[in-house]
């Protein structure tokens, strides 16, 4: 019998935040690394991120055991992890409105480009992972002016250029749905993560190439106040009103590690490990289970390359 975690995040009166957890396909690592946000009250139901095409079965399964049926689905940014399913709810769900950065939307229409450059990069067992993306029709797009005015949108470029997050009083908090603006944030939800079951803090850049600390750095201010619960895209939410500053922190240390890296002629992988010796931030990951680890590597290598490649273009 199909098992797909929602974990209620906050609750008040009517009004309640849950976080579904979207495994993929059985990759070690991946059991809880993307979600859903899910917001309920008797006058509307939204989605906040949706997941990969691969996963949507699980989101399906959980929105039918709810009985609800979404009427909006707000996208962080179009990278698939979190906009893959988007053709799917619209299939399903021939109502509903759906919003991106309108500089992304017409991949979200047209998902062929989209697709094969991910595919091309995540190789074959990933990418029958995701699953290839259902195009959204035109009609579904919103824009920002139609959105309910309960909804802020602030553009937090830098992870992607198209990257908005959302700010949102719901369930008796101030929610702050931030995608990957701030990094990986292991929240409430990410017990799994852990060896032992027991979350510790910590977080890690999200800044693939070609990455401009400068724009991160200013989209990490935009939403270094207002709210008091941050609901991150990796994963589950956080009440730690620290973590804009810290993950400013956390860039400069990195540019500047990364720039003597390339100075001393450091490979990709002696980079990884000095960062894992000089951010804190990282410490964390010591206490991962070996497949949340091997996740963590393939990332931070990633990211070191994001660095990498703006210091490259800068020299």
């Amino acid at each position: 019998m199909m098992q797909t975690p929602v974990r209620t995040v906050a609750a008040r009166g009517d009004e309640t935040l849950a976080l579904i957890s979207l495994p993929l396909g059985g990759q070690p690592g991946f059991e809880e690394f993307l979600g859903a946000w899910l917001l309920r009250s008797p006058r509307e139901t939204v989605l906040v991120d949706c997941g990969v095409a691969g996963s949507y079965v699980r989101l399906k399964h959980a929105l039918d055991k709810l009985n609800v049926a979404p009427g909006l689905l707000l996208l962080t940014h179009i990278h698939l992890d979190h906009c893959g399913a988007a053709g799917c709810l619209c299939r399903d769900y021939p109502g509903l409105k759906v919003f991106c950065c309108e500089r992304a939307a017409a991949h979200l229409i047209s998902p062929e480009k989209l697709w094969s450059a991910t595919a091309s990069t995540l190789g074959a067992a990933m990418a029958a992972a995701y699953g290839a993306p259902l195009p959204v029709p035109p009609a579904a797009i919103v824009a920002r002016e139609r959105l309910p005015s309960a909804w802020q949108v602030i553009d937090t470029p830098g992870h992607a250029s198209h990257h908005v997050s959302f700010l949102r009083a719901f369930a008796g908090r101030r929610l702050c749905f931030g995608g990957e603006a701030l990094g990986v944030v292991p929240g409430k939800g990410a017990e799994s993560w852990f060896a032992d079951g027991r979350r510790r803090g910590g977080i890690r850049p999200a800044t693939p190439p070609r990455y401009v600390p400068a724009i991160g750095r200013e989209s990490m201010k935009k939403i270094a106040a207002g709210w008091d619960l941050f609901c991150a895209g990796h994963f589950g939410a956080s009440a730690d009103r620290t973590l804009p500053e810290r993950a400013l922190k956390q860039s400069f240390l990195w540019e500047k590690t990364v720039a003597r890296a390339l100075a001393s002629g450091l490979s990709e992988n002696e980079t990884v490990a000095l960062l894992r010796h000089e951010d804190p931030e990282l410490a964390n990951l010591a206490a991962y289970t070996e497949s949340a680890q091997a996740r963590e590597e393939y990332f931070l290598a990633n990211s070191v390359r994001g660095f990498k490649r703006f210091l490259d273009a800068g020299a």
